[in-house]
């Protein structure tokens, strides 16, 4: 990772943000230790996550998988909260526990499952790309080497629990600006 403080890049290893000091997370970034996510090395011309907090619940590296870790995280966005267009290196899955989720695909593979009243889940259907859709509890996405706008969509907090199989040493997330 490049520490470079004239970066006009924004993008935080999962070492920087285990250490709770970084640009981002989603998440999808996002693995702080609950500490509210800020912009680092941030110009005018690069825009910041607003109101979005992460907790990283676990991690390992895979055996089955050389090169990639796996973490789990919970990600909190508060009203008005954002994180605008990004990118992840990997895999992720990623459910909405609470709140009005706003999913806006820009790349990658995305699949959108939505949970029914009985809990049973509809078979998954791929997201459009540039079209936010409004996810709510229950509904999960399983994306790969996305690229995604989202935002809390309601009034209440949204809660993700996010999963992600990622390449060890790549930014969990990167601002695209």
């Amino acid at each position: 990772m490049n520490n470079d403080p004239t970066r006009s890049t924004i993008s935080v290893s999962r070492r920087t943000m285990l250490g709770g000091v970084g640009a981002i997370a989603v998440a999808s970034g996002l693995a702080s230790r609950g500490s509210a996510l800020a912009a680092q090395d941030a110009t005018p011309s690069v825009p910041a996550a607003v109101g979005v907090t992460a907790q990283l619940l676990g991690s390992g590296q895979t055996m089955s998988a050389p090169g990639m870790e796996l973490t789990l995280r919970r990600i909190t966005i508060a009203v008005g909260g954002s994180i605008p267009a990004h990118t992840h290196p990997g895999a992720l899955v990623i459910l909405v526990e609470a709140g009005t989720f706003g999913y806006t695909a820009l790349g990658g593979t995305v699949q959108l499952t939505r949970a029914t009243i009985a809990g049973t889940p509809t078979p998954a259907e791929s997201m459009p790309t540039g079209t936010e859709v409004i996810l709510n509890p229950g509904d999960w996405l399983y994306v790969e080497d996305p690229q995604d706008d989202v935002r809390n969509a309601g009034e209440d907090d949204v809660v993700l629990l996010t999963s992600g199989l990622t390449r060890i040493g790549e930014p969990f997330t990167t601002i695209l600006g």
